[in-house]
């Protein structure tokens, strides 16, 4: 019997390897429910449980075409909902942390130094990827957020148009929300505008 369902889920990964709106459906249908169960239990919060699920089987139609049929889709599943769930805490975690010290709270000795830790851990991950973007926007972008000159002045300073700056800090700061979560990046740009 329980390879009669994995030869069925194995033909329907096939099938979703080839873009079959259908078997994804199916998919969808056979194990959002417990998905959405086990992201409840550790998230205790239906939206963000809802958001999460969706962003699982958001995840698994990106990658279907190198998802190997071979392999047991439950299980695949649920590694995919760990990591979200893991990656959606850390981030609340760095929310608060942030607040926390934004604020000027006086958390006990133990909270100060977990907070301590994710926030360098934050500030260590927003410099790699600042450090990661093309020469001209990383300059634009720490012109502005560290150093704090206006798009005039990094323009005057760069000998470029006002345009091409404003257009390089736009994409800067898309880039970085993409990768850190718009909740994160309000947070770290805070960060930048205020605490160098």
């Amino acid at each position: 019997m329980q390879t009669d369902h994995t030869n069925q889920d194995n033909r329907i990964i096939d099938q979703l390897k080839d873009g079959s709106k259908e078997a994804f459906h199916i998919l969808y249908d056979t194990y959002s429910p417990k998905i959405h169960a086990f992201a409840l239990s550790n998230l205790k919060d239906a939206s963000d449980a809802e958001e999460l699920l969706q962003d699982v089987f958001l995840k698994l139609w990106e990658i279907r075409s190198t998802l190997d049929s071979s392999k047991n889709i439950k299980s695949f599943l649920f590694k995919i909902c760990i990591n979200l769930i893991y990656d959606f805490i850390r981030r609340k975690n760095i929310e608060k942390a942030y607040l926390d010290y934004s604020t000027k709270s006086s958390p006990s000795t133990s909270d100060n130094t977990w907070h301590e830790v994710i926030y360098n851990d934050m500030l260590n991950n927003l410099q790699q990827l600042v450090a990661g973007m093309p020469e001209q926007r990383r300059r634009i972008f720490q012109l502005s957020k560290e150093e704090g000159l206006s798009n005039d002045e990094i323009a005057q300073q760069l000998s470029l148009s006002r345009r091409t700056v404003e257009n390089q800090l736009y994409r800067a700061v898309s880039s970085l929300k993409e990768k850190l979560g718009s909740g994160s990046l309000a947070a770290i740009l805070f960060f930048f505008l205020h605490c160098k």
